[in-house]
């Protein structure tokens, strides 16, 4: 029995270096954690382990960006809080268009990253610099976007206006953004894209303008608009998450833009946009 209790099985070994290894790689490239982002990066390193690797598309960041520009890309990558209700995560558009893949319960306790179609949370990167900064915007796309400000939508699909025509809020194809700025002296910067502008916190005074980064941006519940929570989301935070470290990131730039065939002429994707060429000042 002694015998039985001084041996360490070489599963528990394995485990402890895991968490190990986990703990130092947070360390060196999260610059700030809470609870919640920190359980959701521990998990992932165990499932990844598990099924001995994931697609975290770090090697294609590499690629396109160089191993300095590859690690900041991805230790600046967005947490995502979704608001009540919003069923969506940003997913690959090359693998799924329609909702019906795109969806994951809407679960104040989960910390998802995969659809209930299997489909992973996705963030499309485009790396810019100007005057010695670096941007690093995190494009995310969502099948559709349906603007449920007070239940216009609700009142809008049960009232005679649904028999003539589409609820006007509504359209196919979604394409919002978060954008790091990270300056020459080190100090980081974010803000989030809302109905055809920039925006920090929630607030009218927050229009256009940068906060300094706290990780987090949130989701709003059918448009998709985002907006920076003021501080860190509480560690009981009664909403549901896609925690940055579960991101798969796919460098814009290595895509075939030619092959993408949007779904609604009024919404384009990011390298039509104007904020392509100019992050700081294009709108999104």
């Amino acid at each position: 029995m002694r015998r039985q209790r001084g041996q360490a099985s070489p599963e528990w070994i394995g485990l402890i270096l895991l968490v190990a290894l986990a703990l130092g790689g947070l360390v060196a490239l999260i610059p700030r954690v809470d609870e919640r982002s920190l359980g959701g990066f521990l998990a992932h390193r165990i499932v990844c382990a598990v099924r001995r690797g994931c697609d975290d598309g770090d090697a294609a960041l590499a690629r396109a960006y160089g191993s300095r520009d590859a690690q900041l890309a991805r230790a600046y990558a967005p947490s995502l809080v979704y608001e009540h209700g919003e069923r969506s995560l940003p997913v690959d558009y090359r693998r799924c268009r329609e909702r019906s893949c795109g969806d994951a319960p809407d679960d104040h306790q989960l910390d998802a990253h995969r659809t209930s179609r299997g489909q992973r949370a996705t963030a499309f990167t485009q790396r810019w610099r100007r005057n010695g900064r670096l941007y690093v915007a995190y494009w995310l796309y969502y099948p559709d976007s349906n603007t449920a400000v007070f239940g216009s939508d609700k009142i809008w699909n049960h009232s005679p206006l649904a028999l003539v025509h589409r609820y006007p809020g509504y359209h196919r194809d979604d394409w919002e953004a978060v954008v790091v700025r990270i300056d020459p002296g080190g100090s980081v910067w974010m803000r989030a894209s809302s109905h055809g502008h920039w925006q920090s916190c929630k607030r009218r005074r927050c229009r256009g303008r940068w906060a300094r980064a706290g990780g987090w941006s949130r989701v709003s519940r059918g448009s998709h608009a985002g907006h920076l929570p003021d501080g860190l989301p509480e560690p009981h935070v009664r909403e549901r998450t896609s925690t940055s470290e579960g991101l798969r990131l796919v460098p814009t730039e290595s895509l075939d833009w030619a092959s993408y065939r949007p779904r609604d002429e009024h919404v384009k994707p990011p390298w039509e946009k104007q904020s392509w060429r100019d992050l700081e000042h294009g709108r999104p």
